[in-house]
């Protein structure tokens, strides 16, 4: 998801700048997004610290730098530089859908420190943004931060909005099930979890639908139903967390 983000953003970028320092700093910037989409990452984050020195007022760097860091699972250098970005981005006023991208990657560097309700906050001002051109990974992570926060109700509130305005958004099905879960809501659950499998044909090995969905139908009491589903999962591959939780599920059934 942050990479199709990432890929929209580098497509959003501006032209050169009148001043020989911007003209350089976008270069910098274009040849740092070129060395990341490489997966030359060490490389990628010097040229955008160059581009940042030559012009601190590139948000495209600091944002391209926070979605670096945020890859590297440094919450807190992330936040610091996409909240410089989407400062710089909004002074500008910048056109098409890069602002609310910046503002959604900004919204997950919250969530990865546990800051629930400034989270959503910069998340619904992303999903709400008439540019926004996928507003419904804004309104998912909306509904992932309030259901990490126990918030359940919300939860589900913006999962819908998510799953209405794009029905083949299979991890926004999936999330809905999981709230659902979590509230024992088991009917609703396994039919969000169904959605997520089967709204999009690239979701059907959605390993971690078939195991929540396997857990789902064992509450409701459908046994064969949920051992072909963590059969399935355990098919898609055991050696990682879901397929080992899938596994294990099967040995106490």
């Amino acid at each position: 998801m942050l990479l199709l983000s990432l890929l929209s953003l580098i497509a959003a970028c501006g032209a050169g700048q009148s001043t020989e320092d911007m003209d350089r700093s976008m270069a910098e910037f274009r040849l740092a997004a070129s060395l990341h989409q490489e997966g030359n990452v060490p490389a990628a984050m010097e040229r955008l610290n160059a581009a940042i020195q030559l012009d601190p007022e590139n948000g495209e760097a600091h944002i391209l730098l926070g979605y670096i860091y945020l890859q590297r699972g440094a919450a807190t250098e992330a936040e610091t530089q996409l909240r410089k970005g989407v400062d710089i981005l909004a002074g500008q006023e910048a056109e098409g859908g890069t602002l609310p991208e910046a503002r959604n990657m900004l919204g997950l560097a919250l969530l990865d420190q546990d800051r629930y309700d400034e989270a959503v906050e910069v998340f619904e001002a992303a999903a709400r943004d008439m540019l926004n051109r996928q507003p419904w990974n804004a309104w998912g992570n909306v509904g992932r931060a309030y259901y990490e926060k126990g918030a359940y109700d919300e939860s589900v509130t913006a999962l819908r909005q998510a799953v209405e305005i794009q029905p083949q958004f299979c991890v926004g099905h999936y999330l809905l099930g999981q709230t659902y879960f979590a509230q024992e809501k088991f009917t609703d659950a396994d039919l969000s979890l169904t959605s997520a499998l089967e709204a999009n044909p690239i979701c059907e090995s959605y390993q971690g639908a078939y195991r929540l969905r396997g857990e789902t139908r064992a509450r409701l009491g459908n046994r064969d139903d949920a051992i072909t589903d963590l059969e399935r999962c355990v098919e898609l591959g055991d050696d990682n967390p879901d397929g080992a939780a899938c596994r294990r599920l099967l040995d106490g059934i």
